[in-house]
């Protein structure tokens, strides 16, 4: 029989007096009770030194505000003890003056509160426990000692000693309960209400928006730094070894080769240094369009597309009447959602041709990328397409992959199709 994964299933089966859940529901409500201890303290306290029945009730009302956000927090992660979830933070303001005003806020004070009775019942649960161990235990040794008060009354005895020993598996039921009681009233009063799940959901999505604005910035600032520096400085060296080869035909061969110049080595030097240039400078104009295609940012989706499907080594066709500017995060994440597909379709699916359809249904961008190769693209195994899906949610849209074997395979892209407060001028220099 498998074994139960919460206190709620273990208290249903037969072996739970014998199982981890037992100690589990001890220690919750043992932790339980010297929560609301200091509570308990400062009643009797208070009722033994106040003078004033409204001061205590005052000193009660602002000891239960200022602990219930801590025994909230606290218990939020204990529920875990009985093999519930981790309860969420239902808050969404930081300041304590600004929490004053949510809801949640005061459903902990309620919850505290309710918890004052049911840390007391622990307690007296565990009390119980304790008096039943202790005479379960002293009167076998107190009868064989040979106290005169089984001579007495060894009837009222052995009683004693049957309801200790058979209070303690009812007692057992009863902690767990207390422990099961506490979990439910922790799951009704401190979990967040739909309202305030909704607000979390829009903070988080606000959160993970910036965030991705943030690194698309960045990304452009590090595409405009290589191409205003180090492709500047490339193009500068291209040129300077150009003009010495020039300036080295020019010069006599003759009276080189009288100084001791080897010419042959010589040329092959600075022929070999300019083809390194051109090769670096063609790296880092292919480095620069992957990080933020200057097309993309001047003339928007459709030339960007129609750029990345010119260069495909098998023949793709494009359909697109899309011509308006998005939001860049949008164009962005289309942009590579095409070019990564179009990737797979060139190094992995043995295409013989495939398709790119751009169209934008009111609201929402669809992008589908399709080929009649041999399929089989999972993004479950790690490749692009689970980074593409990523990227996806991050703007708010959703990627589908369909590739069964033998093909066809089809991506397609739905986004929100926002457009800029600002369209992007971007520099009009050619990378």
């Amino acid at each position: 029989m498998r074994r139960p994964d919460s206190l709620a299933l273990a208290l249903r089966r037969p072996g739970y007096l014998v199982s981890a859940w037992l100690p589990r529901a001890w220690l919750f409500t043992l932790t339980s009770a010297l929560i609301t201890g200091p509570f308990v303290i400062l009643i009797f306290s208070g009722l033994l030194r106040s003078q004033s029945l409204y001061a205590l009730v005052a000193l009660l009302v602002v000891a239960t505000l200022v602990c219930s956000p801590l025994i909230a927090r606290l218990d939020r992660f204990r529920v875990s003890l009985l093999g519930q979830d981790r309860i969420a933070d239902p808050h969404t303001q930081e300041l304590v003056r600004l929490r004053l005003g949510e809801a949640a806020t005061w459903r902990e004070v309620l919850y505290v509160t309710a918890c004052l009775v049911v840390g007391w019942a622990c307690a007296g649960a565990h009390l119980l426990v304790v008096a039943a161990v202790s005479a379960a235990v002293t009167i076998p040794e107190r009868v064989i000692a040979g106290d005169p008060v089984w001579d007495a009354n060894p009837a009222g005895v052995a009683l004693g000693f049957a309801v200790a020993v058979l209070s303690l598996p009812a007692l057992g039921y009863t902690v767990g309960l207390l422990a099961l009681a506490q979990g439910a009233l922790a799951r009704i009063l401190l979990a967040p209400r739909g309202d305030e799940l909704r607000r979390q959901i829009a903070r988080l999505t606000a959160s993970r928006a910036n965030l991705v604005r943030s690194f698309e910035g960045d990304l452009r600032r590090i595409e405009r730094d290589l191409h205003d520096g180090a492709q500047q400085k490339l193009v500068t060296l291209a040129i300077a070894l150009g003009s010495a080869e020039l300036d080295l035909a020019e010069l006599d061969a003759d009276e080189l080769a009288r100084a001791g110049v080897d010419v042959a080595r010589l040329k092959g030097r600075l022929d070999r240094a300019h083809d390194l240039a051109e090769a670096a400078l063609d790296d880092l104009r292919s480095t620069v369009r992957a990080i933020h295609p200057r097309v993309l940012a001047d003339h928007g989706l459709t030339p960007a597309v129609h750029e990345l499907t010119s260069r495909m080594p098998v023949p793709v066709t494009l359909t697109s009447a899309v011509e308006d500017r998005f939001d860049a995060e949008v164009e962005l994440c289309a942009y590579f959602v095409v070019s990564e597909a179009l990737t797979n379709v060139a190094r992995h699916s043995r295409a013989r041709g495939a398709g790119v359809e751009v169209a934008q249904d009111g609201d929402v961008l669809t992008v589908r990328v399709h080929d009649d190769g041999v399929g089989g693209a999972d993004p479950r195994t790690g490749t692009g397409l689970a980074g593409l899906r990523e990227r996806a949610e991050a703007a708010g849209g959703n990627l589908t992959v369909s590739s069964p074997a033998g093909g066809p395979t089809t991506v397609a892209l739905l986004l929100p199709a926002r457009a800029p407060a600002v369209v992007p001028a971007g520099p009009t220099g050619a990378a």
